[in-house]
């Protein structure tokens, strides 16, 4: 029972990797790995029981263990290495990072990949050969998105990028969730989660008529 004792304290430190992505838009608190890791889950288990061929069980592991290799990486961004010094040049950039080559993107996509799974092996060291392969099977397959499990799963952690970035949006308006609209615009296709994103346009439509009738009083 060691083997669990360690991994889960190991576990633990998740809470400690602080989300970069709303940072570069000036949040100074941002929610942590386990916040987000903690609302999939919630996710998984509220709407991939609405889809039938989608195993829940299954989906909340991947949902759980998808960003465990930050606790060893931090939370690597499309942005790193890239992003100018200077506020205002660096808020440009994020707004338009979808632009860069694909070829460059692919390149950033690869390296990430490669840190992680290192940073996964190095995590599940201390387990039995089952559970140790579980998890890397399970991450393998995340990362893949092929099996109807895999493609649920990240397309929910798009989702709940936007619910955070939705967040912030309604303490201020002056906060984009313009990229992230744009990333679940490009990624999502379930028709579920589709239905569910209209739902948050509908409420940022409400948030903007209640701001529109204040400023009119």
């Amino acid at each position: 029972m060691k083997d669990v004792l360690y991994f889960l304290l190991e576990v633990g430190k998740l809470k400690n990797i602080k989300r970069k992505g709303v940072t570069f838009y000036g949040i100074k608190s941002p929610d942590s790995a386990t916040d987000h890791t903690f609302r999939m889950a919630m996710m998984v288990w509220l709407l991939a029981g609405k889809k039938k061929k989608i195993h829940i069980r299954k989906s909340l592991k991947m949902a759980l263990i998808h960003d465990l290799c930050k606790i060893y990486t931090g939370d690597i961004t499309p942005y790193n290495g890239l992003l100018p010094k200077e506020k205002k040049r660096r808020y440009k950039f994020v707004r338009s990072w979808r632009r860069l080559p694909l070829s460059q993107k692919r390149k950033m996509h690869i390296e990430k990949l490669k840190k992680e799974k290192q940073a996964l092996k190095k995590l599940t060291a201390c387990l039995s050969n089952a559970f140790k392969k579980e998890v890397l099977d399970l991450w393998s397959e995340y990362q893949k998105g092929k099996s109807p499990e895999a493609k649920f799963v990240s397309q929910i952690d798009v989702i709940e990028n936007l619910i955070e970035a939705f967040e912030w949006w309604k303490k201020d308006k002056k906060f984009p969730t313009k990229p992230w609209w744009e990333h679940a615009d490009e990624v999502v296709d379930d028709p579920i989660l589709l239905e569910f994103i209209r739902t948050i346009a509908e409420e940022e439509l409400e948030e903007l008529e209640k701001l529109k009738r204040k400023k009119r009083k």
